[in-house]
């Protein structure tokens, strides 16, 4: 698990003794202990896959929790598919509006 700020990651792998659900309640779990919030609404699910595979099938999403085909943690864009396309996509347009 990654933390910072008011952010936390969760990365889970595919083949593992213990299921993304399970690792999630156990950080409902520890937020609870902690009286801390996890905004459902603002939580994402990002699923890596192998670039290129012909035939990928997403798990299910986590009860309440969207699955998005990219996320920005950090202000790195991630892809499910591992490229950095749109990351340096808006890299190049950022630095073009400030020159």
């Amino acid at each position: 698990m990654f933390k910072y700020a008011d952010d936390t990651n969760l990365l889970v792998p595919a083949y593992y003794d213990v299921s993304l659900l399970s690792e999630f309640e156990h950080v409902e779990k520890w937020a609870a202990d902690n009286k801390m919030i996890i905004n459902i609404s603002k939580t994402k699910e990002l699923v890596f896959q192998r670039p290129r595979l012909k035939h990928f099938l997403a798990p299910s999403a986590v009860c309440g929790i969207e699955q998005v085909p990219s996320a920005k943690p950090l202000g790195v864009i991630f892809k499910n598919n591992l490229s950095f396309d749109e990351h340096v996509t808006a890299v190049l347009k950022c630095c073009s509006q400030h020159a």
